[in-house]
Formats: structure tokens, sequence, C-alpha cells
């Protein structure tokens, strides 16, 4: 399940030194996706036994793993599995998900397995199938946003925007699915190498992304 590691992040998870994950595969198709070869699962596999002993020889230097993908939870109890390992190491857990499996999301949050959590929120629920090429129950993921937003676990929320996919009456609806608007973190999209080959979607300019800011009370990344 584990298709690439970060030794050592100073940025996936806030105010500790991080050990990344990435699990391969995803049960989204978003056209603008940063991690194409992982989902893909073209790139190195890694197996649990490397990446503890790796977390292992770290100890000292890492507070936090943060377990990505992909989407690590399509797998599931192997997931679980994984975290447990890691936890009894004695390190945090941040898992980034894009909250289409809550019943997975519910069982880690209920056998004390994270202590935080970041859902990725691709669009308003009725341009969901727009941007990530998959057909999903509103349903669905609002029961994700509210079981992160009631755990008691730090969390926060992203939106990824660009300006073909969405408009600011987007963002002002997304913005109103949560209790708390400043934990909505909107962020500009950034091309790699390989997407500008195939997808050139226009960006919001940091001015744009302030005024939004300001006006839906929301956070910025």
């Amino acid at each position: 399940m584990i298709y690439g590691i970060n030794a050592m992040s100073l940025i996936d998870y806030p105010s500790k030194i991080s050990f990344v994950i990435f699990t391969g595969g995803c049960n989204f198709s978003c056209p603008y996706c940063h991690n194409k070869d992982i989902v893909r699962k073209k790139t190195k596999i890694y197996s649990h036994d490397e990446v503890i002993n790796n977390l292992i020889v770290r100890k000292k230097l890492i507070d936090a793993v943060v377990i990505t993908g992909g989407e690590p939870t399509i797998y599931g109890n192997q997931l679980r599995e994984l975290i447990i390992k890691i936890k009894e190491l004695g390190y945090l857990i941040k898992l980034d998900t894009n909250g289409s499996n809550p019943g997975v999301l519910k069982q880690l949050i209920e056998d004390n397995l994270l202590d935080y959590i970041a859902m990725d929120i691709k669009n308003t629920f009725s341009k969901y199938e727009l941007t990530t090429g998959v057909n999903i129950k509103p349903l669905i993921l609002n029961k994700s946003i509210k079981l992160i937003e009631n755990s008691g676990i730090n969390y926060e929320f992203r939106l990824t925007i660009n300006q073909d996919m969405h408009t600011e009456e987007d963002i002002k609806e997304v913005a109103s699915y949560f209790a708390n608007t400043k934990k909505l973190f909107l962020q500009s999209y950034r091309y790699s190498t390989e997407q500008l080959k195939d997808i050139n979607y226009k960006t919001y300019s940091v001015k744009e992304l302030e005024q939004f800011q300001t006006k839906y009370q929301i956070s910025l990344r």
C-alpha cells in the first residue's frame, strides 16, 4: 500500500517535524492530481517493515507521521494495522483523506489512533463529479465533515482551487458547509512539471485569495 515516503518534512504536520507516508491508489480521478504516479502505483513500493524500521532509526529526529496519498482509507483494516504499529513507537499521526470512507474514518477516531485529520474538499457537493471524475453522494462527504468536526481531534479542511473549476460562488458555498470557517484553508492550484504538459487551468492570484479570505472568513495556505 505504500508507494512513497518523505523521511523529513517541516510543512505536512503543523508545528511538527514529520515523516510522510504516501499510499498508492485513489477512488477519485481528479484531473489536477499532484501525485498521479503514486495514484497510478508507478513508484517504488515500500513494505510496512521497511517503513517501521525507518521510523525506529529516526525516533529522535521527528515528532509525527503523516499518512497521505492517493487515498489512505481505501486500505481499510490494513491502514489501521499500520497506524497501530506506528503509534506503538510513540509518534503522533496525521491522516490526509478525501472523506469518501466515513466508516473507516469513524473507526480510526473511535480507536484513538489519530491526532490530526486533514480532509480535502474538492468543490461544492453539486460539482464533485466534475472535479473528481466520480459520482459521490453529498451525504457521505457531509458525514465525514461532521465526524471530523465532532471528533475532538485537531483538524483542517482544504480547498484547492483554479478558475476553470471553482467560481467565487463555489468558494462561498463550500465555506457554508463548516461550523468553523477558519478551519477551511484555501490554496491556489500549483502545477507539477508533468501536469504542465497536459492541462492549463487558470490559477487565482494571491490578491484574489486574500479577498476571498476576508469576505468568507476562511484561512489561506
